[in-house]
């Protein structure tokens, strides 16, 4: 099966890419609000951040710069011990996976969490050893362009060889800071045309179109 010309390496987000993880991050949302003090509003409220880092909801619900840390530890200390198994890889993820593996492809993450928070959940959902690098912000990498320059480096990848997979707009806009082309997965977290808005080279319905796109 023919796909894009000329990939090496695929880069997929984790929340709304790879994993269907809402509940876990969505809980972890209300107890980091509790913490910081604010009032939590409606799920589909709360929906709407799902995708972007921590600290960007935090501060645009209101949570005060004082209570910050506060409430990043309260999401974080759920997060680890029983979010993570509020999730599920999406259907044909797994043998996608294995797919690209067998053709060759080198296979990363770039994600808005954390690090170490990534590394937890892929491992916890036994998708850890597809990945050559499992990347995830730190106190030097904040946003997804940082996350996805890391992942580059580690690799040793040529970004014109290099595709991202992702739900929302910042994946988009974080690959083609790079000159990465990417492709935008309509079964995550974005929100109405923000794919399309962000220019997504292609656009996949389900896990076959990946499969098509990719050649695997």
């Amino acid at each position: 099966m023919t796909g894009i010309a000329g990939i090496t390496t695929v880069v997929f987000d984790i929340d709304g890419t790879l994993l269907d993880s809402a509940a876990g991050i969505l809980a972890g949302f209300r107890r980091a609000l509790v913490a910081g003090g604010v009032a939590t509003p409606a799920e589909a409220d709360l929906r709407i951040h799902l995708g972007p880092p921590l600290l960007d909801f935090l501060v645009t619900a209101g949570v005060a710069q004082d209570r910050l840390a506060e409430a990043a530890q309260a999401y974080h200390d759920f997060y680890l011990t029983d979010g993570i198994w509020q999730a599920s890889p999406y259907a044909g993820i797994t043998p996608l996976l294995d797919r690209l593996v067998a053709s060759g492809y080198r296979l990363a993450t770039a994600s808005a969490k954390r690090s170490a928070t990534a590394e937890a959940i892929v491992t916890a959902h036994g998708l850890a050893p597809y990945f050559a690098v499992i990347g995830g912000t730190s106190q030097t990498r904040l946003t997804k362009a940082d996350t996805l320059g890391y992942v580059l480096a580690e690799l040793n990848a040529e970004p014109g060889e290099t595709i991202m997979i992702g739900d929302r707009h910042h994946d988009i806009e974080g690959a083609h800071a790079h000159g990465i082309r990417a492709i935008g997965v309509r079964w995550g977290y974005g929100v109405g045309d923000e794919l399309v808005r962000a220019r997504a080279d292609w656009l996949a319905d389900d896990v076959a179109d990946l499969v098509r796109l990719l050649g695997a």
